[in-house]
């Protein structure tokens, strides 16, 4: 909270997905924020809203992404799953009912759509 009131942002992420230094990564910014969760003791809603915001809007300011979030001329990425707060969201981790990168729906119900890997 302090570094936070200073200003510093916290972002979480990372950077391989299965690499020679961890065969636990996976591309699920949901699992990094529950994983922020775990280590930091974070057990609040608000801290773990927190938690996700380190995976989401704090994230992409850290990485310096533009045209981030939920407005009109940003990217439309969104990933939509059933919970009933962001903290369930967040330690649940449920199946992702539909998935849009860059405006386009990749995946529903968890499952990739067809057709989507180009040559």
């Amino acid at each position: 909270a302090a570094c936070r009131a200073a200003g510093v942002v916290l972002a979480g992420g990372n950077d391989g997905i299965r690499d020679t230094w961890s065969p636990y990564g996976k591309p699920d910014m949901l699992e990094r924020a529950m994983l922020i969760g775990l280590r930091y003791n974070l057990r609040r809603d608000d801290e773990l809203a927190l938690a996700l915001d380190c995976v989401t809007e704090a994230g992409a300011r850290a990485c310096g992404f533009a045209g981030y979030g939920l407005a009109p001329g940003c990217r439309a990425d969104l990933v939509l799953v059933d919970a009933q707060t962001v903290a369930h969201a967040v330690v649940e981790r449920p199946v992702r009912r539909l998935v849009v990168s860059g405006g386009r729906v990749v995946a529903r119900q968890g499952s990739l759509l067809k057709g989507l890997v180009e040559a």
